[in-house]
């Protein structure tokens, strides 16, 4: 991957336009953020908070919102090339190096965003995939929450239980997520996410599975009328750093850049169970019908979730994490 990541960045490199809107000097310290600057996007926030901190102690700082810097996989590319120093980006860009990571989101394997930061904690789970990464040139500054766990969104009906999924069609992610899907009742159709929209318009799918932030952050909650509360999975972004310029500061720079990450982790988990608590209340404003799932449907859920770990993660990984939750569950 890292011959890739250096292809892609003697290309960029050749395409003045994406510097010069972005000009930095030497010693700025350059955090790339996909969103826009506002403060229901977790990622900004965790930005703005490493920037300002690193600017107190001394150093250059600044954020770079919008994907003014690029799409993820030209971050990450720069990342491991020591063109940027952080970048905000989906945790598919870590999966696409280890797999293993996917355990952190598979449904059901963490009870909630506080039991997943947990296991991070008190726990080696990432540690494997961190040394998987930093043989690309790229570090782990973080795991960052966004909000509450995975829930189902649909257009036409509550989904109290699996047989509620009868008749609908889910986005799936990929092949693995439409097995999911099937266990859980419902037919899935894979969807590249900025396609949705257009896709429940022409009625290729009724909904998907995801977080609350992701209908408030595309405003889905204009047509995805139902949801239910269902716990399914821990999501998470990826907080990411350049290796070589990382270790290339000095002890007293990389001090700083360490506490100022260590104190934007700890308030982003303050952030993340803040924004969880506010969405079912917000979802209701907006006019969506919240459901909850009795213990009974939870159960149902649960186990037909399991039958697809191996699907969903790498199957020779799937008992480290359940050992690493049920060591973490409180």
């Amino acid at each position: 991957m890292r011959k890739y990541l250096g292809g892609l960045a003697a290309a960029l490199l050749g395409t003045a336009g994406m510097f010069a809107a972005a000009p930095a000097s030497a010693e700025e310290i350059r955090i790339a953020v996909g969103c826009p600057a506002v403060p229901q996007c977790a990622d900004w926030v965790w930005a703005e908070d490493v920037a300002k901190q690193l600017n107190d102690a001394g150093l250059e700082a600044k954020v770079y919102v919008g994907g003014a810097l690029g799409k993820d996989p030209e971050l990450v590319d720069q990342l491991s090339q020591g063109l940027l120093q952080f970048a905000l980006t989906n945790f598919v860009m870590i999966n696409q190096v280890d797999k293993r990571v996917q355990g952190f989101i598979t449904p059901y394997m963490f009870d909630d965003m506080a039991h997943m930061f947990r296991a991070l904690d008190e726990t080696d789970l990432l540690a494997p995939i961190a040394a998987s990464m930093e043989a690309q040139g790229v570090k782990i500054a973080a795991l960052t929450g966004l909000g509450g766990t995975v829930g189902f969104f649909n257009t036409k009906k509550e989904i109290k239980s699996p047989a509620d999924f009868e008749g609908l069609r889910m986005r799936a992610i990929d092949s693995s997520q439409m097995e999911l899907l099937k266990n859980w009742g419902a037919a899935g159709v894979v969807v590249d996410m900025p396609e949705f929209t257009t896709s429940v318009q022409q009625g290729m799918v009724d909904g998907y599975v995801n977080p609350p932030a992701v209908a408030f952050i595309f405003k889905h909650t204009d047509f995805l009328k139902f949801y239910t509360d269902a716990g399914a999975g821990t999501p998470f972004r990826s907080a990411l750093m350049s290796k070589d310029w990382y270790d290339g500061l000095s002890a007293a720079d990389r001090a700083k850049v360490d506490e100022a990450v260590k104190q934007a982790n700890m308030r982003n988990r303050e952030w993340t169970y803040a924004a969880a608590k506010q969405e079912i209340e917000l979802l209701k404003k907006a006019g969506v019908t919240v459901t909850t799932l009795t213990p009974e449907a939870r159960a149902d859920f649960v186990e037909r979730a399991k039958k697809t770990w191996p699907l969903l993660m790498p199957a020779e990984s799937v008992a480290a994490f359940e050992a690493a939750a049920a060591a973490t569950r409180k």
